[in-house]
């Protein structure tokens, strides 16, 4: 029978290390905390082959005293926490003690640092756990910690590493997040002796946006503050163009900690989901501050999961902000005119099959202008139908494309959510109650929540043990099928995470504005077709449909001008 025996220090600590070292990324993350901790006002990072080869990061922060080196790389010993009630409050970024001492256990680590209250600076070499002494040396005030030939000991570890281009772009991304959010620090990155990116201390949001997303995203980005008793929240969110299908450029900040929660990014999902395409993800930049008690950081080894006392109330303020201060933002809807706008124009108006239209009429029609007085003429504009999919017609500045079933969707979403508001939502009784046969569990749990449903327009009762009856649905849209209201319904309170009652509203929401609008292809007669115009001439977001797809597409005469090589 194996004997039982007790691990070496180093083997601990080299075990350990494996919740806090998963890369030099993980050793770059760790040391720019422990540097912006310090209150370092300025940092500077160096790496060879990726950090493979060498990390290097040296900063002016307060630096740690020449008695306190060696306890410096000790397992949990730390200077941010000194009794078990400090747990409940931490506002530090690092502040489990584990940090120095695990890299210090999987490479060659020295650390040099000079507190200004003493004469001179001292260092302390560590090679794979293995601690020399603490010595006089030269340096600056601050610190410089150097960690070479990582995991050169441990081939089980190291041969998980990737190509040194590859884990360069993990470091790289790492001090990316942290220098974005931490202003009033500056930083400066370097890779085999070039520089990758540099901010100085001075920089704004907006500045460091600019280096990380580019200067015209962050030109473009939408800005967001918004201050409560218990919460603060700023951001910036890129239009719709820029989003993307990975949340890469999704940078979510708690007290300055830079954070991947998986029920943070759903919060962000659901406020700019009308914005951004449907499994997209929107260039973002969110910092969120609460009372460093009302959050739990320590849920996870690498801290980027959290844990809220109030999570309803901080993720139902993300969603409502984001969700108000898109469809404010100058491209949720167009200033060249609304929807249902009366303009003049040459076009011709034809239904069903395009009919062409002289090119000289579209691209230089002076008299293309708005209307001042819409109280008769609203939505009557000339507009061409192309294959029961799309409406053409010119606009002041050009010509504009809208895609009928997102437009109708749209127009569903806000008149739905106006008559919910209004508390005036008209139920059309069924003139025969359409029954669906479902098992007993799911008509029991259908008819338990009937008054809820009744809130959005949907009449639903028991009939029988194993028949729901579907009595009304929303007067507003007549294209729906009752049956798909009620397979919406169970996969809603079927989902693994339960909703609200009002998440499930709003879910309901953008399902019936979908299930109950025109498709492509659908044919409209030319009535139809001006009347859903005209609904849409006065939404408050007209950009795009439920789903975040463009509603409408412009192209300026500039854009038709180019592309017949005319400009």
């Amino acid at each position: 029978m194996p004997i039982i025996k007790k691990l070496n220090s180093t083997v601990i600590d080299q075990i350990a290390a494996g919740e806090v070292v998963e890369r030099p990324a993980s050793v770059v993350k760790e040391m720019v905390e422990n540097a912006i901790d310090a209150g370092a006002t300025e940092i500077e990072v160096w790496i060879e082959d990726g950090g493979i080869r060498s990390i290097e990061v040296i900063d002016n922060g307060c630096g740690i005293s020449k008695d306190q080196l060696h306890l410096s790389v000790e397992s949990h010993a730390t200077s941010k926490l000194g009794k078990s009630e400090d747990l409940e409050a931490i506002a530090s970024l690092g502040f489990r003690g584990e940090a120095l001492a695990s890299i210090a256990a999987v490479s060659r680590f020295s650390i040099t640092s000079w507190p200004k209250e003493q004469n001179r600076a001292a260092s302390l070499k560590v090679t794979f756990g293995k601690k020399g002494d603490v010595l006089d040396a030269a340096g600056a005030y601050g610190t410089h910690i150097k960690v070479e030939d990582i995991f050169a000991e441990l081939p089980a570890r190291r041969k998980f590493l990737k190509k040194p281009g590859t884990e360069a772009s993990h470091a790289i991304s790492w001090a990316e997040r942290l220098a974005l959010a931490h202003i009033g620090i500056g930083f400066k990155f370097y890779s085999n002796k070039k520089m990758v990116f540099q901010c100085a201390a001075s920089d704004s949001v907006d500045q460091r946006c600019a280096v990380f997303f580019g200067e015209k995203v962050a030109r473009d980005m939408v800005f967001l503050k918004k201050k409560m008793p218990t919460i603060s929240l700023e951001a910036k969110i890129g239009p719709p163009e820029t989003a993307r299908r990975n949340a890469k450029h999704v940078h979510l900040y708690l007290n300055g900690r830079w954070v991947r929660d998986a029920r943070l990014l759903r919060a962000v999902r659901e406020g700019v989901r009308e914005f951004i395409p449907h499994q997209f993800y929107p260039v973002l930049f969110l910092s969120l501050e609460v009372p460093p008690s009302s959050v739990d950081v320590n849920v996870h080894p690498q801290k980027s999961e959290v844990r809220f006392r109030e999570e309803g109330l901080v993720f139902g303020s993300i969603v409502r902000l984001l969700r108000k201060t898109l469809s404010e933002a100058s491209w949720a809807t167009r200033t060249a005119g609304s929807i249902g706008q009366e303009m003049k124009s040459n076009a011709v108006n034809t239904m069903g099959q395009p009919t062409f239209i002289p090119q000289q009429q579209v691209l230089h029609s002076d008299s293309a202008k708005p209307i001042t007085s819409f109280e008769d003429t609203l939505g009557t504009q000339n507009f061409l139908a192309v294959r029961n999919t799309f409406l053409f017609r010119e606009v002041e500045g050009g010509v504009e494309i809208i895609d009928q079933h997102a437009l109708h969707e749209r127009v569903n979403l806000e008149e739905l959510r106006k008559e919910i508001k209004e508390g005036d939502i008209l139920i059309q009784p069924l003139l025969v109650p359409s029954l669906v046969e479902l098992s007993r569990a799911e008509v029991l749990q259908l008819d338990e929540r009937r008054e809820d449903f009744l809130k959005i327009g949907v009449d639903v009762s028991a009939f029988g043990e194993t028949t729901l009856a579907i009595n009304g649905i929303p007067a507003r849209l007549k294209r729906i099928d009752p049956e798909s209201i009620v397979q919406d319904l169970l996969e809603l309170l079927n989902q693994t995470s339960p909703l609200s009652p009002e998440q499930i509203q709003e879910e309901m929401l953008f399902s019936m504005s979908c299930r109950g609008a025109v498709m492509a292809g659908d044919t409209l007669s030319e009535d139809a077709l001006r009347s859903l115009l005209k609904r849409g001439g006065d939404l408050p977001q007209d950009r795009t449909c439920a789903h975040g797809r463009p509603v409408r597409v412009f192209l300026s005469y500039e854009d038709l001008e180019k592309a017949f090589y005319r400009r």
